[in-house]
Formats: C-alpha cells, structure tokens, sequence
C-alpha cells in the first residue's frame, strides 16, 4: 500500500459547501419527481378502484330490488310521514297512525322534523347496512326479514359494515322534488350531520361552499360539509379527535330510486366535485360541468 508523504495531503478533499448543496439539489428534485410521479400513480389506483366500487354499490340495489320488490324509498321502504303516531303492539311489533313504511324511531336524527332530510340525502346507504324497522300495520311489513319459504325479504348487508361511515353533506344536495334528482348541490343547504355512507377514491378533506378546504368539520353547525367520522356524533364514546378522519373520499350518491326516474349511482371523480345531472340523458356524467366530466353513472336498469 502506498504510503503518503508529507505534503500530499492537500491533494486528497472532501466536498466544498456549495457542491455539497448542489447536491443535495440535485437529489431533492430526483426525490420529488419521483414522489409526484408516485403520488399520480396512487391517485390514479384510488380512481379504479373508485370505479370498481361503484359497480358493487349498483349490484348491491339490484339485489336490494330483487329480494323485496323495491328500491330503498319505494313501498314499505318509504320512511313514514312526518307526524305519524307509532303504537308499541308487542315488542316486537309497532303500528303507525297513518300506515306507512319504515318507522320515523328507526331514523338517526333525534329531532324529527330532521328525520325526512336525513333520509332522503343521496349519500345515505342506511337500509343497505342494516334491516330498517316497518311499521306492523304495514301490509308488507314482513319484508323487513327475509323469508325463505317466499323467497323474499330484506337478506342484507348488501354492504359490508366496514365500509360505512358517517358524512355531513348539504340539503341542497336532495333537490327539491319528492326525490333526489341530481340536481342539488352537496356544498350547499343545511348541514344535514351523520349520513351513514360509503365512499372510494382520492381521499380529500371537507370543503366549504366554494370547494376549498375547511378545517371544522366536526362542528355541528356552519358550512363545512363532506366531513366524515368512523363513529356517530351522538354514539356514546364518540371523541372528535380520534373518530373525525381529515381526509377521505367523496360519498358515493343515489339518484332516482323513490320516483324511477333513471334509478342510478354515480362517483363524484377524482376532483371530488359533483358535476350535476345531464339533462339529456341522466345516465351519462354532465359534460357540460367543468365538475362532471370525470363523474361516472351507472343506471341500474340500463345494463
């Protein structure tokens, strides 16, 4: 080996500050192209499989349609009319003053004149997760189980319950027809709170008004909308630090199902914004909307 000598040293450097920070340049940007092309890539995974899930979400309500007759909100799978006077018979069994559907009790809002918008928001998934409550007078009310010997009946979960969630979403969202008609606005209206949902693609956190982030979500009030918890606010245990989750994807939504007009589901696509409803044929995403060009639509009796 050879041996250095004395005054040789100097030939042997390390390197200078700025060659260190050239560097150091040079491999913060190799990194940060390679984060930005990871990041799309994920980003673009989460839109598949947003897609995929929107496919299970439709065979879902078919099943639903095909095990009892009806869409959620049709029939007995209607909620009761507000006012409606509920008897306990047994305890298993209560009537309603009028007749109607599933038991205005069964609803989540404590307040009941909460109870209809609640229900009728687009994003809620409620009778899909679990068997609603009828009302014992109701002439089909045996379908809220499923009954072997007919071949009929609620015969859920029709989603798995590790998907729910819970999403503040706007009234405006529910249109102002009998039934949601894809018209409404999710960032607009009342904030209707805890709509049991499911969502899949580019996780996001809430949003205002406007679309842009908002940092209040598990405030009960205000115009912070599309926040989501992994438990209800009113369940006991329920602590905003550890059930708000800061970001997640939009809710899916359901269209048409209580009047039959275009029964459909559709994902917001991966800007997360709703693009509205196509006036020419509701089963295709609004192209017209700056917002609804990567929306997807199935119609459930299209395909």
């Amino acid at each position: 080996m050879a041996v250095l000598k004395a005054g040789e040293l100097h030939d042997l450097r390390g390197f200078t500050l700025i060659e260190l920070l050239v560097v150091c340049g040079i491999l913060a940007a190799l990194s940060f192209i390679a984060w930005g092309g990871y990041a799309g890539v994920r980003e673009k995974a989460a839109d598949d499989i947003a897609h995929a899930e929107l496919a299970r979400l439709a065979q879902a309500l078919r099943r639903f349609r095909a095990d009892t007759g009806h869409y959620p909100g049709q029939g007995p799978f209607a909620l009761a009319a507000p006012g409606t006077v509920e008897t306990h018979v047994t305890s298993t069994r209560v009537d309603c003053n009028p007749v109607g559907g599933i038991l205005r009790s069964w609803a989540r809002p404590a307040a009941d004149a909460d109870r209809d918008a609640w229900f009728r928001s687009p994003a809620n998934l409620a009778v899909l997760f679990e068997a609603p409550a009828l009302c014992g007078n109701h002439p089909l009310h045996w379908l809220n189980a499923w009954h072997a010997e007919r071949r009929r009946g609620w015969h859920g979960p029709y989603l798995d319950h590790a998907a729910r969630a819970w999403v503040d979403v706007g009234a405006d969202f529910n249109g102002g027809g009998t039934a949601p008609d894809g018209d409404g606005n999710p960032l607009a209206g009342s904030k209707i709170l805890d709509v049991p949902g499911f969502g899949a693609g580019p996780a996001l956190p809430p949003a205002g008004p406007t679309g842009k982030r908002c940092d209040d979500a598990a405030i009960e009030t205000g115009t912070c909308l599309l926040g989501w918890r992994s438990l209800r606010r009113d369940e006991n245990g329920y602590d905003a630090d550890r059930h708000e989750l800061g970001q997640h994807p939009r809710p899916f939504a359901v269209f048409g199902l209580a009047d039959g007009d275009h029964p459909r589901v559709v994902y917001w696509g991966a800007d997360g914004r709703y693009g509205g409803r196509n006036a020419l044929d509701p089963c295709r995403p609004n192209a017209a909307d700056s917002h609804g060009k990567d929306d997807a639509v199935i119609c459930l009796e299209s395909e």
